[in-house]
């Protein structure tokens, strides 16, 4: 099982201390090194800082962590991503793996003039993939797409453990399941309960030929004790006006992920079954983009059992803290082994 913890969020506009940024993503870094997990999502959001920055923080903090860097096509063309790929294998003796995401939240798309509609922002990504992918196997590129063109483009230098560098896409829209079955090595989504996200997400992505690895992004809150567990979640995530606004609003999102969770988390009960680890209390927070799994080690591993036993084998975790690893690591312990 392949697990990747998130880098903790940085110090906000009004934050003007920010000396203490660099140690927190060292000590998670280390944290997770030492947890045996596998990499480090970096978000790449416009409003966040540089992901690239922040990648190149973590090369230094980390001896073996591999992170997975989010990759937005509309803030940078395939060969400008390769060749920071390339440059960090030159510094750091690993590869990059990467997260292709489609386009930014609406409102940043808007403001950075990214206009392209749902379909047209996945054929974009389908030729961005390939390209990266081309570039970083040491292919040389000619091409006249729809959206990029290459004459004999080449990336130089290419350090050879590039070619371990895998491809993420995230989605789960016919058109994203459509590109990551050309593209990806590891296809992501955020998981609706279990039966429901198999016959709706896995059963077209396996028809249609997929033979790559799966992966889920989730938050995991779990205990010895299923209320303790519930009590912090709900603590940690707790419901407000503006969560529930955001939640309301993502309702018309041209997001199909963020469509259904949210209009999925509106309709369910004010009180969670507490018997059921799946939860989307975090997410109607407004604090969290994915489904949390609430409750002791074995229920959250039993249910996250469910995934493993469908094929999963990426787990991406949200909205983590460096406490939860050993408890998470029990729960998804149970997961491996049902």
């Amino acid at each position: 099982m392949h697990v990747y913890a998130v880098t903790p969020q940085a110090p906000g506009p009004d934050d003007t201390s920010g000396s203490g940024y660099a140690g927190l993503l060292a000590e998670t870094a280390d944290a997770c090194e030492r947890a045996g997990w596998s990499g480090i999502l970096v978000p790449h959001n416009l409003h966040e800082v540089d992901p690239w920055l922040i990648t190149g923080q973590l090369g230094q903090a980390a001896e073996r962590l591999v992170p997975l860097v989010a990759v937005q096509p509309a803030s940078a063309p395939p060969h400008t991503v390769a060749a920071m790929a390339a440059a960090f294998a030159v510094l750091y003796g690993r590869p990059l793996d990467f997260n292709l995401v489609a386009g930014a939240r609406e409102d940043e798309r808007r403001q950075t003039g990214d206009l392209l509609d749902h379909d047209e922002r996945y054929a974009r990504l389908r030729e961005y993939g390939m390209i990266l992918r081309a570039l970083l196997r040491g292919e040389e590129v000619t091409m006249a797409g729809r959206f990029y063109s290459y004459d004999r483009f080449r990336l130089v230098p290419r350090p050879d453990v590039l070619s371990r560098s895998r491809l993420f896409v995230a989605g789960s829209s016919p058109a994203s399941i459509s590109v990551a079955q050309e593209i990806a090595d590891v296809v992501v989504t955020h998981p609706t309960p279990f039966a429901e996200w198999s016959e709706s997400f896995l059963k077209p992505l396996v028809a249609g030929g997929y033979t790559g690895g799966l992966g889920i992004r989730v938050g995991v809150v779990a205990d010895s004790r299923r209320e303790r567990a519930w009590t912090e979640a709900e603590r940690r995530f707790p419901e407000t006006w503006q969560g529930r606004q955001e939640t309301l609003l993502k309702t018309v999102s041209s997001n199909r992920w963020a469509r259904d969770l949210a209009v999925r988390s509106v309709d369910a009960q004010e009180r969670p079954d507490r018997s059921d680890p799946y939860w989307l209390g975090a997410f109607r927070s407004g604090k969290a983009s994915a489904p949390f799994f609430v409750g002791t080690h074995e229920e959250v591993g039993e249910r996250l059992g469910d995934y493993v036993r469908a094929g999963i084998d990426h787990i991406l975790l949200n909205g983590c803290h460096e406490a939860d690893y050993h408890d998470i690591g029990r729960a998804i312990a149970i997961a491996s082994k049902s």
